[in-house]
């Protein structure tokens, strides 16, 4: 049974938190300032409630505001902007090269960003296929919804995938649906749905 290996994008195949989050909090939170015709902290509450309620601040708007998705993330990921944030990684290419199987990314991230970030990294020959937010529904991790939408996208059974993430609770939902797990990051947090630890990227070879 073939395996297939399932990426995320920011923070797991490459450091967003330094550089790239910060840009991209700061769009979100002047754009729903400017939007809902709030001052900037009202802003910056309001995402922090969708964020606890909804997993994304854009689930929040849709549901609340009826603000229109495309141009949410057009205007807070500026895919040209925040490449060049990014750094090349030879170490990465080479980790990504000896794993074997077919190798997919499934991002909360907008498409247009997600594509730009993994050219680069110069890693888009090694992936199959790149699935985002759009792919969902504009559902995200950790949403069972979104992790059966890719299943059936990649026609591949649950057992068959491991799951590479920063974030415990994505892993939660895809240890209870039956992937494999492992768990990016620096912190050492043992719980049973991480199936196994590394503190970074290239340590999976």
């Amino acid at each position: 049974m073939s395996k297939i290996w399932i990426f995320d994008l920011d923070d797991t195949l490459h450091d967003a938190s330094s550089k790239i989050f910060p840009s991209i909090n700061q769009s979100m939170t002047v754009y729903v300032s400017q939007k809902l015709q709030i001052s900037h902290q009202d802003a910056h509450d309001l995402r922090n409630q969708y964020w606890k309620v909804y997993g994304a601040t854009l689930k929040g708007l849709m549901e609340n505001h009826g603000v229109d998705p495309k141009e949410f993330l057009l205007n807070t990921h500026d895919a040209e902007e925040l490449s060049k944030f990014v750094k090349q990684s030879y170490a990465l290419e080479n980790t990504l090269k000896k794993i074997k199987g077919q190798k997919i990314v499934f991002t909360n991230a907008p498409l247009h960003y997600a594509i730009a970030i993994i050219k680069s990294l110069n890693i888009q020959k090694y992936f199959s296929a790149v699935y985002s937010i759009e792919s969902t529904r504009y559902n995200p991790k950790p949403s069972i919804y979104a992790f059966r939408k890719i299943l059936r996208r990649v026609g591949k059974k649950a057992r068959q995938c491991v799951m590479v993430e920063d974030d415990l609770a994505n892993l939660k939902t895809a240890y209870k649906i039956g992937m494999k797990t492992i768990l990016v990051s620096r912190q050492n947090k043992k719980t049973i749905f991480v199936g196994k630890r590394i503190t970074k990227i290239t340590q999976l070879i």
